[in-house]
């Protein structure tokens, strides 16, 4: 029966190249050491060399204790190993030291025959020798190749890797880099992601030499701040983490946030590796939120202030509403009287009387409404011309001044400031219609009104050379319904001051008073002026 060939298995024909791959692995983990024997320095090869020819002579000496037979046989493996450890070097210092013992000391050669055999000896170690300086040779090209090849895995490595992280590098909304920043304060960047052209304004070669074009474009107010953080940061090894304006070709004053680890060099610079990136919307965001934050606390504050006004306005309100309400009461019952009476005399007076309080009353609501509204209304601030405003104020009081004959002098520059302009009018209404109110008996009212800048502040004094009051009632005579003269001498509510330090109070201005008696008095006003 014919017998049947099977075809070589996977198996079979993989044989040959593992026990190649096991040989070459073999090689590759071999060469390096003895290449690292063939690389010693001279003398170490030499001292290999003694050292094989004082085992030859030893081996020799305890092998055949005499002289004789096969001298030369068995110094061919000692030489063999120097030769193939330490290249031609060892080999040659070996075969000198065998040479000259086996001449000096075993067997001088005597004779055609002797001579023939050392020929022969120092043949056959030349060649040992060539062939371990071709062995040598070869391990150390397989060393360098494996070498060469194992950088060159390393360095397609290292490129993938570049390209990787240059291509996260570029994906990040900042800029990754390396600060090198040297012991003479020269500064420079050694490594730059792509996408510095968008974060700093500048091209990475414009910078990787020299970073002087970049640093100068860091805000003047923040420079100082950023070279004392990285002279601490250099000197303790700590991060850095910063935030700094700078100045961006395209996109003006930015904010960048920086961090980055600081590395010691063998010369003594420092190198940080770090990340920058552009929070100019977050800062915004943090300045909206707190402007925000702040005005909600103004106005708590406000509301507050506006509460115990209110409350102690509502309780002296009270108080003085219930005297004309009073009045009209006690006088309706004589009304009553004087009709049943027919006594036209009583029913005249009880009725002027009972009038006269109702008036009374009906002022006295309307200044409430009116003091409610400047409280509780909201701010319209506009940017206006202060004399402007002054001059419209007055032409609103030119009734009042003409029947007066009151003497009216401004002296006010042209300046802007902000305020509400109805409730700035309603301020100098008052002051000006307070200061022509309360004049001496029988003179002529004369008012200044000046204005001038000091510091960036706004002064405005409105000064009268009227009745006056006794310097301990300057703050008093801004609470509601505070008099210091009687109704009947000059009438009124008493609310008209207190009207204009609420609004003062509005707009953050102060508002202040001083006076003598019977020698005038002056309202100042002081405001800050907008940027």
């Amino acid at each position: 029966m014919p017998s049947l060939k099977m075809p070589p298995t996977a198996a079979s024909s993989d044989l040959p190249r593992a026990e190649h791959g096991r040989v070459r692995a073999l090689i590759a983990t071999l060469a390096p050491r003895v290449a690292r024997w063939y690389r010693s320095p001279l003398s170490w090869r030499i001292a290999i060399g003694l050292l094989a020819a004082a085992v030859a002579i030893v081996w020799r000496i305890l092998i055949t204790g005499e002289s004789g037979g096969h001298l030369y046989v068995t110094f061919h493996l000692p030489l063999l190993v120097a030769s193939f450890i330490g290249g031609a070097a060892s080999g040659v210092t070996s075969l000198i030291v065998i040479v000259a013992v086996i001449q000096f000391w075993l067997a001088p050669v005597e004779g055609l025959e002797d001579a023939l055999a050392f020929s022969a000896f120092l043949t056959t170690d030349a060649f040992i020798i060539i062939g371990g300086e071709a062995f040598q040779r070869t391990l150390t090209h397989i060393d360098n190749l494996e070498t060469r090849h194992a950088m060159e895995r390393l360095a397609a490595q290292n490129a993938r890797l570049v390209e990787q992280f240059g291509n996260v590098a570029l994906a990040a909304p900042g800029v990754v880099f390396s600060f090198r920043l040297d012991t003479g304060g020269f500064s420079s960047c050694p490594y730059l992601a792509e996408n510095v052209r968008n974060v700093f304004g500048v091209a990475p070669e414009e910078i990787c030499v020299n970073a002087a074009p970049m640093l100068r474009r860091i805000h003047g107010d923040d420079a100082e701040r950023m070279r004392a953080s990285f002279a601490r940061s250099a000197a303790q090894m700590t991060l850095l983490r910063e935030e700094f304006r700078y100045n961006h070709p395209s996109k003006g004053t930015i904010w960048l946030e920086t961090q980055a680890q600081p590395v010691r060099q063998a010369d003594g610079s420092t190198i940080w590796h770090g990340y920058s990136q552009d929070v100019t919307e977050r800062r915004r965001e943090e300045a909206a939120r707190l402007a925000a934050e702040r005005a909600l606390e103004q106005r708590i504050v406000e509301l507050e202030r506006v509460n115990e006004r209110l409350a102690r306005f509502a309780y002296v309100a009270s108080h003085d509403l219930q005297e004309p309400l009073r009045k009209i009461v006690a006088f309706s019952q004589m009304l009553d009287a004087a009709v049943a009476s027919s006594d036209q005399k009583d029913i005249s007076y009880a009725s002027e009387v009972m009038r006269g309080s109702a008036l009374r009353a009906r002022e006295l609501v309307e200044d409430l409404l009116v003091y409610s509204r400047i409280v509780e209304a909201p701010l319209k601030v506009q940017r206006r011309d202060l004399r402007v405003e002054i001059q419209s104020a007055l032409t609103d009081l030119s009734e009042l001044i003409e029947e007066s004959g009151a003497d009216v002098s401004l002296d006010a520059p042209c300046v802007e400031f902000e305020a509400d302009p109805p409730q700035f009018a309603r301020l100098m209404h008052n002051l000006v219609s307070n200061a022509i109110k309360f004049r001496r008996p029988g003179e002529t009212p004369r008012i200044v009104i000046h204005a001038h800048v000091e510091d960036s502040l706004l002064r405005l004094s409105v000064s009268d050379d009227g009745v006056g009051f006794e310097a301990k009632y300057a703050s008093a005579i801004f609470e509601p319904f505070k008099r210091l003269h009687s109704k009947a001498e000059y009438p009124g509510t008493g609310i008209g001051l207190a009207i204009c330090k609420t609004i003062a109070d509005r707009h953050g201005w102060t508002l202040t008073a001083r006076s003598q008696p019977l020698q005038g008095a002056t309202f100042e006003l002081t405001m800050r002026l907008p940027s």
